[in-house]
């Protein structure tokens, strides 16, 4: 946003009478260098045919790797992936209404498997908002990811307590004061990451720290 529409968008806040969603752009890497010891996330994505894990298919991956410290402060993302992958099937008219992805979008297409493996191998952890989907849709294709530990962003940290009324991705990162193009797997792993840099709203704390992200932590934390 030009300095002249920043200040407007802060006087119409200063009123008390408006609040102004800025569009989410990706985060910057943080000009110092790490004074912790650090690791590799990754946040990742996915858009499917549908919610059946035998039948339905991913039509979109996306994926933000990234150095995160021990105190939870993400230093950079380290490679941005995003791919489409025309299914078996013409995508359901209700996935296109929801994703905008068309089968003219995917045809010919197809997720680079080996590039996803290398991608993921060296993580500590794979975070997804509503991770029991994203796992089982992935696992199934790409076995490196049933070797690591998954957090679910959505239900393993208390959006509530730290007071928020919902849940979902839209929601929160509006609550945050951003929007962004939901439903789109690369845009949607920006935008939890931008939560993930982002202090709690209550506490303060940051998320994601290893002692593995306290709440998110585990290899079967979505069951």
């Amino acid at each position: 946003m030009s300095q002249p529409l920043d200040s407007i968008a802060s006087v119409l806040e200063g009123t008390g009478n408006y609040r102004v969603l800025r569009r989410l752009a990706p985060l910057v890497d943080c000009p110092e260098p790490p004074n912790e010891p650090t690791f590799i996330g990754l946040v990742l994505d996915v858009e499917t045919t549908g919610t059946d894990f035998v039948q339905d298919e991913v039509i979109e991956l996306g994926i933000l790797k990234f150095e995160y410290g021990a105190s939870g402060r993400i230093y950079r993302v380290f490679e941005t992936f995003n791919q489409l992958h025309q299914p078996r099937k013409p995508i359901p008219p209700e996935i296109t209404r929801l994703t905008g992805i068309t089968d003219a979008d995917v045809a010919g297409k197809r997720i680079d498997d080996a590039a996803v493996q290398a991608l993921a191998a060296d993580a500590a952890v794979v975070i997804a908002h509503n991770a029991s989907f994203d796992r089982q849709m992935c696992e199934g294709r790409w076995p490196v990811f049933s070797e690591k530990n998954w957090a679910c962003s959505c239900h393993q940290i208390p959006w509530q307590t730290e007071g928020h009324e919902g849940m979902k991705l839209g929601y929160l990162v509006m609550d945050y004061g951003f929007y962004h193009q939901g439903h789109r797997a690369i845009d949607d792993c920006h935008a939890l990451l931008r939560l993930l840099d982002s202090p709690l709203k209550t506490s303060g704390r940051l998320e994601p720290c290893p002692s593995g992200l306290g709440r998110l932590e585990g290899r079967d934390v979505e069951g």
